[in-house]
């Protein structure tokens, strides 16, 4: 894209997604300020909102426009190749899914890009139910990641007359573990900072999410060459005109 509009100023881009809104809105973002027409996030998807109304972007949207700004800036920020040991999971307090607004019947999925390497599910019989005056729900995880990590939390709710169980999701996180600083023993999201948290009254006062997690020592061999290790950072400028990217 971007070699594309720098080779002819009457050079157009067209950008579409599935939805037309949440990834099309990301690349778009992304590319703002990858010409360095923003050193941070905030302005450049202030500038889709306004441009394009309901961008439907999500917390973790704006991390990885983040990671974009690391990856471009004076002084970037280059992904380390570390695995991260996600040890345990804990969200409090415990919110209200189930049917009486008294807790919730959660389990938890961790995937690395699409693939989902462990979850905590079970038959709707053995799943335990956590009730608000426990204060939190820890999952024990034991897992080591490396790359794009999703960590979705779901209630799992029972359907009697229909005889089926259904998931709701709770929250989902997404990040990379590049870019977790070696030495981090504690990754802590608000509800601000987390995705799919769409039922406020679900949710208590100060609920967040932390990750007990340990970043390994021992760099891992990569598969592929990352595209940040061919970026031309040097050499990139804004290509827009008559406030038009």
């Amino acid at each position: 894209m971007y070699n594309w509009l720098k080779q002819n100023p009457k050079n157009v881009c067209v950008i579409t997604c599935s939805d037309g809104r949440a990834l099309s809105g990301v690349l778009v973002c992304a590319m703002f300020c990858f010409c360095h027409l923003f050193a941070n996030p905030v302005p450049a998807m202030q500038l889709l909102s306004a441009k394009r109304s309901g961008s439907g972007l999500w917390p973790s949207h704006r991390r990885y426009i983040g990671y974009v700004c690391s990856l471009v800036s004076e002084k970037p920020t280059i992904p380390h190749s570390k695995p991260l040991v996600i040890k345990s999971v804990t969200m409090s307090p415990v919110p209200c899914f189930n049917k009486q607004r008294s807790g919730c019947r959660p389990f938890c999925d961790v995937l690395i890009g699409e693939t989902k390497i462990f979850s905590t599910a079970q038959e709707y019989e053995r799943m335990r139910e956590h009730r608000i005056q426990e204060g939190k729900v820890v999952f024990p995880v034991g897992v080591s990641a490396q790359g794009d990590v999703v960590i979705s939390v779901y209630h799992m709710r029972s359907h009697a007359l229909q005889a089926k169980v259904t998931n709701t999701q709770i929250f989902q996180i997404q990040f990379h573990t590049g870019f977790i600083a070696p030495g981090t023993t504690v990754l802590k999201f608000l509800k601000t900072e987390l995705d799919a948290c769409d039922s406020p009254e679900k949710y208590p006062q100060l609920f967040n999410v932390l990750l007990d997690i340990e970043v390994e020592s021992t760099e891992k061999q990569k598969d592929l060459t990352p595209p940040w290790e061919q970026l031309p950072t040097k050499d990139l400028r804004k290509c827009y005109k008559n406030g038009s990217i």
